[in-house]
């Protein structure tokens, strides 16, 4: 099942810039122009786990209920929100080296393949199914692929030495953990109740030895009048939105909902 949740367009979508994240249960496309930081669009959909026997079939829906996805663009880049995800030290993108980490923390699968990109923090490599891949690469002409993580990075505050950052999603949310500077933790995990998640966050700070009075900057799909907010507000002393600049959106349609919603789309620089 395929439920689209918003669609903001700018009247100038003429020569832009697509991107496209597909998570565990959602689809979100969004616009820029080069050189340009400004939000000109914005689609999401929620959709039901699929596998890679059936992700065509989710992408060709998709297409039939987006403007984005069919209309002409400069360039697509396409992000894999799966939580096989491991971030190494820098430079450490060896194939067997990269294969023996997955292999230990996830298990052994033959038909995947592993990928990787180089951040100013470390290297990050994510597995994927290679029919799911390749079914992508027919979806979408002179396509980039990459992982949110090469994005998340660039959106650390580098005034704050330690810092955590929660980016929710439907079902699911992503915890970064920074120390002194330095890249401790990042994983994207999947949640039921909010409880989940506040456990998860003190349970980082305990294993991190990170102070509990640590900023937590959140953005994402979280209502400041949930329960999930309120748990998180009540028990978490360092939390808090993250703060957006509305010049960031070129239509007031966006203004409509809480700026905190586009993290961390509004930041991705492709």
């Amino acid at each position: 099942m395929l439920q689209k949740t918003y669609s903001i367009y700018s009247d100038d979508l003429n020569d832009v810039q697509l991107c496209v994240e597909a998570g565990k249960n959602h689809i979100a496309c969004w616009c820029k122009k080069p050189g340009d930081n400004t939000l000109r669009a914005f689609e999401f959909f929620m959709c039901d786990d699929y596998t890679a026997e059936n992700f065509e079939a989710l992408i060709d829906n998709t297409k039939l209920n987006s403007r984005l996805l069919t209309m002409p663009v400069r360039s697509t880049n396409f992000f894999w929100n799966t939580d096989e995800a491991l971030c190494l030290p820098a430079g450490k993108d060896d194939a067997d080296f990269l294969k023996a980490n997955f292999d230990l923390m996830f298990g052994d699968s033959f038909d995947s393949k592993i990928f990787s990109a180089s951040t100013a923090q470390c290297t990050v490599a994510w597995r994927l199914n290679d029919l799911q891949q390749h079914i992508a690469k027919q979806c979408f002409n002179a396509v980039a692929f990459s992982h949110p993580f090469t994005q998340l990075f660039s959106l650390l505050k580098t005034n704050n030495k330690t810092a955590l950052y929660l980016f929710f999603y439907p079902n699911y949310f992503t915890l970064i953990a920074v120390k002194e500077n330095k890249l401790q933790f990042a994983q994207t995990r999947k949640y039921a109740i909010p409880e989940d998640v506040l456990y998860f966050v003190l349970n980082v700070f305990k294993q991190y030895d990170i102070e509990k009075n640590t900023n937590i900057f959140c953005g994402g799909f979280i209502d400041e009048k949930s329960k999930l907010y309120e748990i998180l507000y009540q028990y978490l002393e360092g939390f808090q939105l993250m703060q957006v600049d509305e010049t960031s959106f070129s239509t007031d349609e966006f203004k409509q909902y809480s700026p905190h919603y586009f993290l961390p789309y509004i930041n991705y620089v492709v």
